[in-house]
């Protein structure tokens, strides 16, 4: 008996379990992140049981832009003796109406093969990029605070409603992970280890202070809008969609 649903308490281990298994993740490690993610959320952590075990999961998370609520969807996954049978497809129709419902009918996702989600009414809106970026040696910058980099984005953000906007709850998400931001011109430039993942700024230049070594990762478009100096792009992935208005504005550091 095929049932789709949010998973209840009791289940949160199974599900975890279940997506270790298919992501190859270590499930003790895992399990200390898990609970407290900042967006953790069991009525966002959905499952498609048959006969009282789940076959099928994915999870979901709130996303805001100018324009109104949306839900990316992640953590896709079958276990490996039901694959192809469709029940992946059924689930995210399931979450989509439900989505829906709720007055988040834009859905979001990123995938690295967009034929998996086409048949689910979803379209590839922008690619994911891997770059290296012109550089040169920089003077020594300030590290920002969050409450710094908070103003700055969010006058960013404002200025276009196909950019996602920051609440409380993501504001804790954004600093739950490890990053730095630095001054830059009237932005920041933001890091996660040799990864540039967030940027703000508004004059374009042909060469960015950064560390040696370091990549760009992000869509095309927002590449284009700040007129980022990269090369040697290599394409990761696809950010798709389904009754999304517009092209979505968001940084790598927001990745659902």
């Amino acid at each position: 008996m095929i049932e789709i649903r949010p998973i209840r308490e009791a289940e949160a281990e199974a599900f975890l379990r279940t997506l270790c298994e298919a992501f190859e993740l270590d499930f003790d490690r895992a399990s200390t992140l898990f609970f407290r993610e900042p967006f953790f959320d069991l009525s966002r952590k959905w499952a498609l049981f048959d006969s009282g075990r789940i076959v099928t999961l994915l999870t979901t998370t709130p996303l805001i832009f100018g324009w109104g609520r949306a839900i990316g969807i992640a953590g896709v996954a079958t276990i490996a003796s039901r694959q192809r049978e469709g029940l992946a497809g059924q689930l995210i129709e399931r979450v989509c109406r439900e989505a829906e419902r709720a007055g988040e009918g834009a859905v979001l996702l990123f995938a690295a093969d967009t034929r998996l989600y086409q048949a689910q009414g979803f379209e590839a809106l922008d690619r994911v990029i891997r770059a290296d970026i012109a550089r040169h040696k920089g003077v020594e910058s300030r590290e920002l605070t969050k409450v710094e980099v908070r103003s700055v984005y969010d006058g960013w953000s404002e200025q276009h409603p196909d950019r996602l906007r920051r609440d409380a709850q993501r504001w804790e998400y954004w600093g739950w992970q490890y990053r730095l931001a630095h001054s830059y011109q009237d932005g920041y430039l933001c890091f996660e280890t040799d990864v540039l993942r967030e940027a703000v700024f508004s004059t374009p230049r042909t060469t960015l202070p950064l560390p040696d070594l370091t990549q760009w990762y992000g869509t095309s478009l927002v590449t284009d809008v700040l007129d980022l100096p990269v090369d040697n792009i290599k394409v990761e992935m696809y950010l798709m969609g389904r009754n999304v208005p517009g092209v979505p504005q968001m940084f790598m550091t927001d990745q659902f």
